[in-house]
């Protein structure tokens, strides 16, 4: 009866360890939100998932444009460069998680991996090489990864995952109970060395389950699909997933290996080799009764089909027993040289292995019949269906700014970014590039005002609210840049096009760029860089809804910051993983959008009118002192045309820094932004890399 008993709890132990040991994986591969989106970007950059996802990336970018049927293989090569590229891995991270709380989700019974922007990066990746391609390349491909499992295997799925979620807190617990009770059946073992040899054999079992999850599952998925390129595309997936049981296998393993080196002590190496002849013998020869001998021929059957299936992965996991083995042996050696002599002979009475473990043995048996029966079983009758359609190393270039609040980060601004001198028509620019060239320049921080206006011929004529408006802009721009926008709106006739949102200073007759431009450049600068942080200031003289509509239009909606307003800022390290990259304020009315901030209820500012270099201030003006960004205005005021000559003297970098460090003794705290005009010129970048601590000041130039 007491036999009878730890036979019970040791099998007992065996198989609450083997089935928490899986419940604790599932729990830090598919459970956990990191971990998941991790696989499967790790997924996406095997050989053969990259070449699918591409492939099916350049199907959906001909289905789009016809006319490229004659280039897919070009556009097929450069989507898997994408598709393994960084800005992809981001997208495919945030993708994955909305996926996997889908998956978690009650009765979810589809897991869709929905990745935006493909068409963006498509082109940035192909602009190099052929302009004139990535111009015709859609920039709303999207590829989705839509993985369906319908009727009931999808309840049981859904109800797996949800009792795997409600029990993962205590698997890893739960595996120490199991082991624990493998060691309470070796106590109450009337013969303790049999026990022993019963746990080790029985740990050895449950082992080889683990081990051959990820072979065998890699086979019956490449086996289950017509498409050969789909089914190794998904073993990538599945290897991906299920590579880490290795480990875990290989862990429970080596406590086999003591265990039975513990046996060993207790035995003389006759009684072993019987023992390991018995094992054998219970393999290769026929069983006595027809459920044994059933069991036997399953085992032979699975063992030969999966060698014929999976040749390399038979080879790997005979290498990986013979070490094994070869490890016992060594074990066995070095126990007979240290044991003592009279350890080995105390008991003769011959060991065995114990019939209750045929159920740690049939586990191994039947999970390997049970992968190889599901591979025939969806090689014939598929129940999944996959289609494809159309950890932060930096932040803001630097690893040593990812822990730092966004507040405690300085960021190069350009003052009045819509007008450029890129732009021929437009008259009085403040900056030297546009809102795209000085992104790739390292700005950061963008001024932009918004208006409303008409589009008449090439020109856009503003749309004022009220005669003040008049007097306001004759006050900001000057006398001379009035009367010229003056005579150019009195030669506009005709009512012109609908009302829309331009970037305008002040009156759009003297240079407008349309606001969705800029909206689209940050868009796709964001997907290009995915560990990069942008500020937006908008002097904003038109609704809170117009504003709304423009950014959802340009898909920004998924890169806003929502969080707090006022101090402690979260780090750059907290915006890039939680994708809130883009900090949009507006001057006047933001009307309670949640992304959409007072912009003088977060920052505190300089005064901005300065005629002269000696007239630089560090004085307080609009926001109060508490706000948690000071910007620091710093340009020389030349209505009505700005000089480039003002920024060469004024934008150096020994400039700013001393202006910088002047206003964080003053205002007590270090300037966030640094706004200029003409950022292209001088070193407002490199300045802003200097306050931050990650480059020297310049040395001072020595005087002729």
């Amino acid at each position: 009866m007491k036999r009878r008993l730890a036979n019970i709890i040791l099998v007992l132990g065996l198989l609450l360890t083997g089935t928490l040991a899986l419940v604790a994986y599932l729990a830090r591969t598919v459970l956990d939100e990191e971990a998941f989106s991790s696989r499967v970007v790790a997924a996406l950059q095997r050989p053969a998932a990259s070449a699918y996802v591409a492939q099916r990336i350049a199907d959906g970018v001909v289905a789009a444009n016809r006319d490229l049927t004659g280039i897919r293989p070009v556009i097929a090569t450069f989507a898997q460069a994408m598709v393994t590229s960084t800005p992809f891995q981001a997208l495919v991270k945030r993708a994955a998680r909305e996926a996997q709380h889908a998956l978690l989700s009650q009765g979810a019974e589809n897991v869709m991996l929905s990745v935006p922007d493909v068409g963006v990066l498509l082109r940035g990746t192909l602009e190099t090489v052929s302009p004139a391609i990535a111009k015709r390349i859609p920039a709303n491909i999207r590829t989705v990864i839509d993985t369906r499992i319908k009727g009931t295997v999808a309840t049981r799925v859904v109800r797996i995952l949800h009792a795997a979620t409600r029990i993962r807190l205590v698997a890893r617990f739960g595996m120490l109970c199991g082991l624990m009770l493998v060691g309470l059946g070796v106590a109450l073992a009337p013969r303790r060395r049999q026990a022993l040899l019963n746990a080790g054999t029985g740990l050895l079992a449950v082992a080889s389950v683990l081990g051959l999850i990820a072979p065998m599952g890699h086979a019956a998925i490449t086996g289950a699909f017509a498409d050969p390129k789909l089914g190794a595309a998904l073993g990538d997936v599945w290897s991906a997933f299920a590579s880490g049981l290795t480990p875990w296998a290989t862990g429970l393993a080596v406590i086999a290996v003591i265990v039975i080196a513990g046996a060993g002590a207790l035995l003389d190496r006759a009684q072993l080799r019987a023992a390991a002849g018995h094992a054998l013998a219970e393999v290769a020869s026929p069983q006595s009764t027809p459920p044994r001998e059933a069991a036997r021929l399953a085992l032979v059957l699975v063992l030969g089909a999966f060698a014929v299936a999976a040749p390399t992965a038979t080879l790997a996991t005979l290498t990986v027993v013979a070490g094994v083995l070869l490890v016992v042996a060594a074990v066995f050696g070095i126990v007979g040289l240290v044991a003592p002599r009279g350890i080995v002979t105390a008991d003769v009475t011959p060991v065995r292995f114990n019939p209750a473990l045929s159920v740690a043995i049939a586990v191994v048996v039947l999970s390997a019949a049970g992968m190889g029966g599901a591979s025939l079983a969806l090689r014939f009758s598929p129940k999944v269906a996959a289609e494809t359609a159309g950890g932060i190393l930096e932040c803001n270039g630097a690893a040593a700014l990812c822990d730092r609040r966004l507040d405690q980060v300085t960021l190069a601004g350009a003052h009045n970014a819509m007008g450029s001198a890129d732009d021929p028509h437009w008259m009085f620019p403040n900056q030297d590039q546009n809102v795209a060239r000085l992104l790739q320049r390292g700005v950061r921080a963008f001024m932009l005002d918004v208006w409303n206006g008409h589009l008449v011929g090439d020109v856009v004529k503003t749309d004022f609210a009220s005669e003040d408006d008049r007097k306001k802009f004759e006050k900001a721009i000057g006398p001379e840049a009035f009367a010229a926008a003056m005579r150019i709106r009195d030669r506009l006739v005709g009512a012109g096009g609908p009302i829309g949102l331009y970037m305008c200073h002040g009156f759009c007759e003297l240079g407008a760029m349309p606001f969705d431009t800029a909206l689209s450049q940050f868009r796709q600068f964001l997907v290009e860089n995915p560990d990069e942080v942008v500020l937006v200031i908008l002097e904003d003289y038109v609704t809170p809804a117009e504003v709304d509509t423009a950014v959802q239009r340009a898909g920004l909606l998924p890169y806003l910051y929502r969080g707090p307003s006022k101090g402690p800022l979260p780090t750059l390290r907290e915006l890039i993983g939680t994708n809130q990259r883009l900090f949009l304020m507006g001057e006047h009315n933001t009307d309670s959008i949640p992304w959409y901030y007072p912009a003088y209820q977060v920052m505190q500012e300089t005064p901005y009118t300065f005629e002269k270099p000696e007239d630089f201030s560090c004085k307080p003006n609009r926001g109060e002192a508490g706000n948690p960004i000071l910007l620091v205005n710093h340009w020389i005021e030349s209505t009505p045309a700005p000089r480039p000559s003002n920024a060469v003297i004024v934008n150096a970098e020994s400039v700013l820094v001393a202006r910088a460090r002047e206003c964080k003794r003053v205002r007590g705290k270090l300037p966030n932004v640094i706004a200029v005009d003409f950022a292209a010129t001088g070193d407002v970048v490199q300045a802003a890399a200097v306050l931050n601590g990650l480059a020297p000041a310049a040395a001072p130039k020595k005087s002729r």
